[in-house]
């Protein structure tokens, strides 16, 4: 069965995910403060709209309207001339509860309805889990923006907003839910430069790249660079900048076969990518292992998580 794909027009990102979003896909953009998450998206339905007559709706929780299309006017995109053509609608929504959340999922169906859009942007999915007080609101409402989602019949891009010095994606279960995870980064490389990567994490139905990819956001938006990280020996480094601490070999951490299901020779397959403690483990992406390991993402998920509980343990 061949997948349709929707083309971001992001220079040189389609041909790493094989020309495109799978049709109907939930994507989630996960990534640090800076890190172009805003930019990537606007990119992806700006271009949608003045290339590929693909109409589009970007819902703004985290921001304001007027904020959202003067930023984007320093990269030339003039949405607001986009949105008066009937191409592009933008909707200003507040931060809610699950009651009012309904609401505005109702305000976002009618809109890419009235235009015809298959394109959607939500920024962000951290804004509206801010709104909810309990563990058992945020799963509420990931399962009913979901269900929403899946109903639209659009290709969709969720922002989750990582703060500094985490390493968890989202609130978990939205990990799983999602068609695609991509995960952008921000770092000081070894000469204090400041520098952005991108990896893709997860795409169903897609053979994508597995490498870690550089970019740069320019006046004309999000572009990625020929330059990637490849080598192990350049991972070992990167996911200790990555954390913001000295690599463990350094210090005295708990062994990775204390880990439930690690025996020896995944353990000696973890440190091959540079996780060679608990403490690393811990701090990982579990997409990042499933990937690189060959094994599934439960699996993956739940060394992370017992590996969490037993550093935790420990202090």
């Amino acid at each position: 069965m061949i997948i349709q794909r929707v083309p971001t027009g992001i220079p040189k990102f389609d041909e790493l995910i094989e020309g495109g979003f799978p049709n109907n896909s939930m994507i989630l953009l996960v990534g640090y403060p800076g890190a172009g998450k805003t930019t990537f998206s606007a990119q992806f339905l700006y271009n949608g709209a003045t290339r590929h007559s693909a109409r589009g709706v970007y819902v703004c929780f985290a921001e304001t309207k007027e904020t959202f299309l003067r930023n984007m006017l320093r990269f030339g995109w003039d949405f607001e001339r986009l949105e008066k053509e009937g191409r592009i609608a933008i909707l200003d929504l507040s931060v809610t509860r699950e009651a009012g959340l309904q609401k505005n999922l109702d305000t976002i169906m009618e809109t890419m309805t009235s235009i015809n859009a298959s394109r959607l942007v939500i920024d962000s999915f951290s804004a509206i889990s801010m709104g909810m007080k309990e563990p058992i609101d945020i799963r509420v409402m990931i399962h009913l923006l979901y269900r929403f989602l899946k109903k639209a019949n659009c290709v969709s891009i969720l922002i989750v907003d990582q703060p500094w010095g985490t390493s968890a994606l989202g609130e978990g279960i939205s990990e799983f839910l999602a068609d695609g995870i991509i995960h952008l980064e921000t770092y000081f490389d070894e000469n204090e430069i400041f520098r952005r990567r991108l990896r893709i994490l997860k795409m169903r139905g897609t053979n994508h790249s597995k490498s870690t990819h550089e970019y740069e956001i320019t006046s004309e938006g999000f572009f990625i660079l020929d330059r990637k990280i490849v080598t192990s020996e350049k991972r070992r480094i990167d996911t200790s900048i990555i954390r913001g601490r000295e690599p463990s070999g350094n210090r005295m951490f708990i062994d990775l076969s204390e880990i439930k299901g690690i025996g020896i020779k995944r353990s000696e397959r973890l440190k091959a990518i540079g996780i060679t403690s608990a403490e690393d483990l811990a701090e990982i992406d579990p997409w990042f292992l499933a990937n690189n390991l060959g094994i599934s993402e439960k699996m993956a998920y739940r060394w992370v998580e017992d590996a969490r509980k037993l550093v935790s343990r420990r202090r």
